[in-house]
């Protein structure tokens, strides 16, 4: 696959990084950051592999759910991030954010502990540092873990103006996700509700049908589920289908967020996902192109193949 100039420097870069590990380097580690699209998951995952250490790639969802099971089975957040990172030399998170104050007062003590322990990190993420936990009433109290990552990671603008899933590029046109579709359309359900356990609670599911699951929207987004829900029912589920999706505009801001949640764990599990909106893409999520900690939603809804057409889901 050929490299634009800006992918390249990041490679050069992870390369030297590569280096430093090889001859017995610890800590440190670089914060790849820029917008959708560019290319900074492929060169992470590139680097990963590539690395032949004691190493462990997750992420960050995934890392979150992780540790606050092990954190509530043990009854320290110290022992359950012993437990993850013990004897590794790399950890690697794919999109690192953080969007409100309870992730943030969580992370910050899981910062401490990892520069502690020595794990050298590589990070990607949307947003550079200074725009972690962007609330103007919380960002403040973020400050000192931002201070500390641009201390001990090396932070790394990818740039470019091109978002390559709109471009259809090969490698994402192989994934699974892609594969799915995006009706313009109500859906129409044939099949009884089914309540599903998702830890401790349940959750009513529209139907089972064909060997998917069907979530009504607010159902899915509208309520108190976490990402720690997602990632429990996909590995239940590998094809999904959520109807009754909304103009975003319309919907509050926890239901976007949520739904954005759904969709990047939907998209690193490579799972098919359809929907049923009530518009097109660009009606439904057309201003999310450019806003703050959601643009990567759109670019991964434009992957799905767009249709007009209801189809109509036969038990």
């Amino acid at each position: 696959m050929r490299l634009d100039e800006e992918q390249l420097s990041a490679r050069a870069s992870l390369d030297a990084l590569r280096a430093r590990i090889a001859i017995g380097g610890i800590g440190g580690g670089i914060y790849l950051w820029g917008g959708v699209g560019r290319g900074k998951t492929m060169l992470m995952d590139e680097f990963y592999d590539s690395v032949p250490v004691a190493k462990r790639r997750i992420h960050f969802h995934q890392f979150f759910a992780d540790l606050h099971t092990r954190a509530h089975s043990l009854g320290s957040m110290g022992k359950a991030l012993d437990q993850v990172v013990a004897g590794i030399r790399l950890l690697c998170f794919d999109e690192f954010h953080i969007d409100d104050i309870a992730d943030a007062q969580f992370m910050a003590r899981v910062l401490e502990n990892i520069v502690a322990k020595d794990v050298t990190v590589v990070v990607t993420s949307n947003v550079p540092p200074c725009d972690l936990l962007p609330n103007p009433l919380f960002h403040d109290q973020f400050v000192p873990s931002i201070e500390l990552i641009e201390r001990v990671w090396e932070v790394i603008e990818l740039g470019g103006a091109v978002d390559y899933r709109m471009l259809g590029e090969p490698r994402q046109r192989d994934r699974r996700f892609a594969s799915g579709v995006f009706h313009s359309s109500a859906g129409t359900v044939d099949g009884e509700p089914v309540e599903l356990t998702v830890g401790s609670r349940t959750l009513m599911c529209s139907a089972l049908c064909d060997g998917a699951v069907w979530f009504d929207f607010d159902v899915l987004c509208g309520g108190s589920t976490s990402a720690a829900d997602y990632l429990d029912l996909v590995t239940r589920f590998d094809e999904w289908v959520i109807h009754g999706v909304p103009i975003l505009s319309t919907a509050t801001e926890f239901a976007v967020r949520r739904f954005g949640n759904v969709v990047d764990v939907l998209y690193d599990a490579d799972v098919r996902l359809t929907l049923f909106a009530e518009g097109g893409l660009e009606d439904v999520a057309g201003h999310l192109r450019d806003a703050a900690g959601l643009a990567r939603l759109f670019s991964r809804l434009s992957l799905l193949q767009s249709m007009g057409v209801m189809v109509r889901s036969e038990q």
